[in-house]
This record gives structure tokens, sequence and C-alpha cells, in this order.
């Protein structure tokens, strides 16, 4: 039997509204947050119709959501009903969760601002001077581009020495900054 949102008790209803938040934060849309957490706290595998039920939105917004969540590996299918009804839970994988966002978006971005950079950096210095432009700014953006590169590098190197080690990035995260271990 589904459960709509309203008649959630009102701390489930806190925590969806604040995983939105922080979903949107990182560059989502609140719905991403709202359908991770509804999978991810269920007992069972959910499909679209439960969800739209759960969530009170249309079966476009869902769509839309779901096949973005599948395309970074933050949902995945669990199997099919009788009728070819399609079952999703979220991916208890939190590692690849966050190596697939960073791979998929964080690092292409990050290509794109290292080119349009080195095209500052290339300027002419009359042209660097005529827009008072600081040489010595413009360098030391450079920099800070290398620098956010090796830190994904280091990130994804990280998670894959974690991953070997048997424990998972989330864990060598949080024993790093003195959290409990398992």
């Amino acid at each position: 039997m589904s459960t709509p949102l309203g008649r959630f008790p009102p701390e489930i209803l806190a925590l969806d509204e604040e995983i939105g938040h922080f979903m949107e934060y990182w560059g989502f849309k609140r719905i991403h947050g709202r359908v991770w957490l509804h999978l991810y706290l269920s007992d069972t595998p959910l499909d679209v119709s439960e969800l739209m039920r759960r969530l009170k939105v249309s079966k476009t917004l869902l769509s839309f959501c779901m096949k973005e969540l599948k395309e970074y590996a933050v949902i995945i299918e669990t199997g099919m009903g009788r009728h070819g009804t399609v079952f999703y839970q979220a991916n208890p994988d939190l590692q690849s969760v966050i190596q697939n966002v960073l791979r998929i978006r964080e690092r292409p971005l990050l290509g794109k601002i290292k080119v349009a950079h080195t095209g500052v950096a290339t300027l002419p210095e009359s042209e660097v001077r005529e827009n008072n432009l600081s040489p010595k700014r413009i360098k030391e953006l450079g920099k800070l581009v290398n620098s956010a590169e090796r830190s994904l590098r280091t990130l994804s190197n990280l998670s894959l020495i974690a991953g070997s080690a048997g424990g998972g990035l989330l864990d060598l995260l949080s024993r790093m900054s003195g959290g409990s271990e398992k």
C-alpha cells in the first residue's frame, strides 16, 4: 500500500526537504534528492507509479529525473514486475555514486575551465594591460585550476585504494576525519 508524501511523519518530510536542498547545492534538482531518499529508505524496490504517489509529481518529471539518476548510477534497476513494471532502488555503493558524479560531471567542467584559462594565459601582454588584468593573478588562477585537477585525481585514487583495501571511500574519509569505524 502506498503512502502519499503528506501522510509521512513530519521527520521524514523534513529529511525529504533537506536532502532536496543538499542535492540542489551540488547542482542537481531537488526532485533528485527526494527520489533518492525514498528509494534509499524503502524496504523494497519501488516503481515509478509508487514514487509518483509518494512524491505527488508528474510522470514526465519523474521520468526525466529517473533517467538522470540512472546515468550517474545513483539508482539502479532491480528487476521487472509481472506487467513489465521496472523497479528501482538507491545504489547502496555511495563510493561509486560519488565517483560517477566526479567522472561524468566535475572532471569535464574542470577541463573546460582549464582550456578557457589557457586562452586567457596566452593573451598578448598588451591585451592584458589594456584590460587592466593582473598577470600574477592569471598565473595564480592557473595554479588553482591545476590544484583542483590534482585534488580530483587524488580523490579518485583514494577511492581506488580504499576499494582495493576492502573499505569504501566514505569509510576511509570517515576514519581520516576521526569518525567511527565499522
